[in-house]
């Protein structure tokens, strides 16, 4: 047997034991620290596995089949390292490191408060989660070996993945989706107790890394998604920066729904089970997202065929499933009476104004995470059921809901979302009644505009879609009221409340920014696909044109073996009809004989109100040494604003990352006088701070 399959297993053991010692509790004299040795023990088995993954691939041990599959001899450092995730077994090994090492490391925070009923229960939550995990990674047999001959090489990336975004882009995510297991265990463990207990006398270590987990969970998820957007955005094939793709819509999700819970902590005061479910189904989207990638049931550019993993992690997703609404909902009927909230019609019976644009916004993210949820999950489990009764049919009968039912869904919590950020600020520079006169001229001008895209035949209008029609003047107008709300707070007009308040501003204005974004770009109106020669310019829309200058065919062997660089030029004229070169680049297309694929290369000729997206998508040979390209072209607009917004939202969130962690700093400097009872009041207050987002 393997040392890598081995260490998994020990993993697992140790996981296993863990448990029933937990379990079993003071049953055992000094539990704690067999359980603490069980912990450390199945966290150096993973941390193991790692390594030994990572060496047999830098040491091209091609009996491997996995080596094989993910890297070659001419690999190079990066795409060496990229390796260890770029593949289902790998991703997973890499993915049971991180959970042993989160679990490790709340274990490590909470040492010394094993009694207490919320950190026994979680401890046992998040063991039996990573046991689950390591369970599925051992099923994938990622150490498996090559029967027969042994290769002299490894196969290699799959092109489209043979790029610096993979190194990036993968362990962001996975970082992200093990971090939501921390706020997910100790949050449902509190759902094991009655509320006045899980309120009373909270442990700061673990309230500390509970917060610092959530907030760090959602900048990774963040980063992970723009990156994976640019990603697609520049490699053909893969739908544009956003295609509702089932794995790009099962990785939003769990954002929505930190992002959610955020919304909810000022709205659910009373009641923490409504606010802290977040968290909880925030876990469970996450084994939701893994089993769509890994199960083969649905069509999709990122996803894996159906394996026996498909079934494990199926499991897994149903155990977390049930757990997590079994004890959510037994805690809300439980400590109902112990809820004093107002009852639902005075959801929008609001005096402050703020508060009632967070319960706006809250609304807007629950449409779109009840979109990708149902958008998602419908034709799964119909696509599921064909597997289970008719597995020979279910390339034939598969199902997908169409891209614009998730369109609709994120239109209609715009809506929400936008006229949330006329209030979400104190500001002096307008009163709410003006905001809100301003707000609704500006929704009647768009739904005039939205009728005429429906109608048609009246002149130019901002996009080809009418739902975006619909917005594109609201987002422009909260987007100027931010603005001048950000100016007046810089310049001491209006009060500096505190760097939160500047951070959520910063927050929202990033926001509408991309939906701006969005709006202008996800509708394309000037797009092409035409042949060229070299030296050919043609028009591919009003005063933008592009020029082929040379076509240097590299090297044709077969048909899925070649090489071919475009030189292409892209020229604007003015209103004087002058013209002049705006950008000069390359965009390539080559055939991979070993994939049996062909890849391509785009060039975008990017300013900050368009870019020109120019792939080459074929050729011909039309006489000797003499080629013709196809290329297509699309002209985006305001597409900069997508990234631009994305970079605000996530540095608008970086100083309360950088809080959460002084806090959990502060907590582990202050845990012994904690532990025994001696902790100074003011110790306490960063934390008591944080409270509201």
């Amino acid at each position: 047997m393997d040392i890598g399959t081995i260490l998994l297993i020990v993993a697992i053991v140790a996981g296993i034991l863990d448990t029933i010692i937990l379990l079993v509790g003071p049953k055992i004299e000094n539990y704690e620290r067999y359980s603490f040795m069980t912990s450390l023990g199945s966290f150096l088995a993973a941390v193991g596995a790692l390594i030994w993954m990572g060496t047999l691939i830098f040491m091209n041990q091609f009996q491997y089949e996995y080596i094989t599959q993910v890297t070659n001899i001419e690999a190079d450092l990066l795409l060496k390292i990229s390796a260890l995730w770029a593949g289902q077994s790998g991703s997973l090994v890499f993915w049971t490191f991180l959970s042993f090492t989160l679990y490790f490391g709340f274990r490590l925070a909470s040492r010394g408060y094993e009694d207490d009923k919320l950190v026994y229960r979680a401890s046992i939550i998040m063991v039996i989660s990573s046991v689950l995990v390591a369970v599925n990674t051992f099923v994938a047999d990622p150490f498996r070996l090559i029967e027969g001959t042994v290769p002299t090489n490894g196969l290699g990336l799959n092109p489209l993945l043979s790029t610096i975004w993979n190194v990036i882009h993968p362990p962001i995510i996975f970082i992200a989706y093990a971090l939501i297991l921390v706020p997910f265990s100790v949050k449902l463990a509190g759902f094991t107790i009655r509320s006045e207990e899980r309120s009373k006398d909270p442990i700061p270590i673990v309230n500390a890394y509970v917060r610092f987990t959530t907030v760090f969970a959602w900048l990774m998820l963040s980063a992970g998604i723009v990156i994976g957007g640019y990603w697609a955005y520049i490699v053909l094939g893969w739908g544009g920066y956003w295609a509702w793709d089932p794995v790009e819509t099962t990785s939003l999700i769990p954002w929505l729904l930190i992002t959610a819970y955020y919304h909810a902590k000022p709205i659910f005061k009373k009641n923490d089970v409504l606010r802290d479910s977040f968290l909880v189904m925030a876990y469970v989207s996450v084994i939701f997202a893994t089993w769509v990638t890994r199960s083969g049931i649905l069509n999709s550019v990122h996803g894996f065929g159906i394996s026996i993993v498909s079934w494990t992690m199926l499991a897994t997703l149903l155990f977390t499933l049930i757990l997590g609404l079994f004890v959510t909902s037994y805690s809300g009927f439980r400590d109902m009476s112990d809820d004093d909230t107002d009852d639902g019609f005075s959801f929008f019976k609001e005096k402050d104004i703020r508060l009632l644009s967070i319960k706006t916004a809250f609304i807007g993210l629950l449409i779109v995470a009840a979109t990708s949820t149902v958008g998602v999950a419908y034709p799964a489990v119909y696509n599921l059921g064909i597997a289970l009764f008719d597995p020979a049919s279910l390339a034939d009968n598969q199902i997908g809901i169409g891209i614009e039912f998730f369109q609709y869904g994120f239109y209609a919590a715009c809506v929400f979302l936008i006229a949330s950020a006329f209030f979400c600020l104190r500001s002096k520079f307008l009163s709410n009644k003006v905001r809100a006169i301003i707000m609704f001229m500006l929704f009647t001008v768009g739904a005039i505009l939205a009728g005429l895209t429906v109608f048609g035949g009246f002149g130019p209008l901002p996009t080809n879609f009418w739902p975006a029609n619909l917005l594109v003047l609201p987002a422009v107008g909260a987007i100027a009221f931010l603005i001048v709300a950000f100016i007046r707070q810089m310049t001491g007009k209006d009060k500096i409340v505190s760097t939160r308040e500047l951070g959520r501003l910063m927050l929202h204005l990033g926001l509408i920014i991309l939906l701006l974004g969005v709006f202008m770009s996800e509708h394309v109106i000037y797009e092409s696909n035409a042949g060229y020669l070299e030296n050919n310019i043609q028009e591919i829309a009003p005063g933008t044109y592009i020029q082929v200058t040379d076509i240097d065919l590299q090297y044709w062997v077969g048909e899925r073996n070649f090489n071919m660089i475009v030189t292409i030029q892209v020229i604007e004229t003015d209103s004087s009809n002058i013209s002049r070169i705006v950008g000069i680049g390359y965009a390539t297309i080559t055939g991979h004989p070993g994939w049996n694929m062909v890849s391509h290369q785009v060039y975008l000729q990017t300013n900050a109100f368009r870019d020109v997206f120019i792939a080459v998508t074929g050729f011909s040979q039309i006489a000797p040494n003499t080629f013709q390209v196809t290329i297509h072209t699309k002209i985006l607009p305001l597409v900069s604003f997508v990234w631009l917004g994305a970079f605000l939202m996530i540095t608008a969130m970086l100083p309360m990352f950088g809080i959460e962690a002084q806090v959990l700093l502060r907590a582990f400097k202050g845990k012994e006088k904690d532990l025994y009872g001696d902790v100074p009041e003011e110790s306490e207050e960063p934390v008591a701070a944080n409270q509201d987002s």
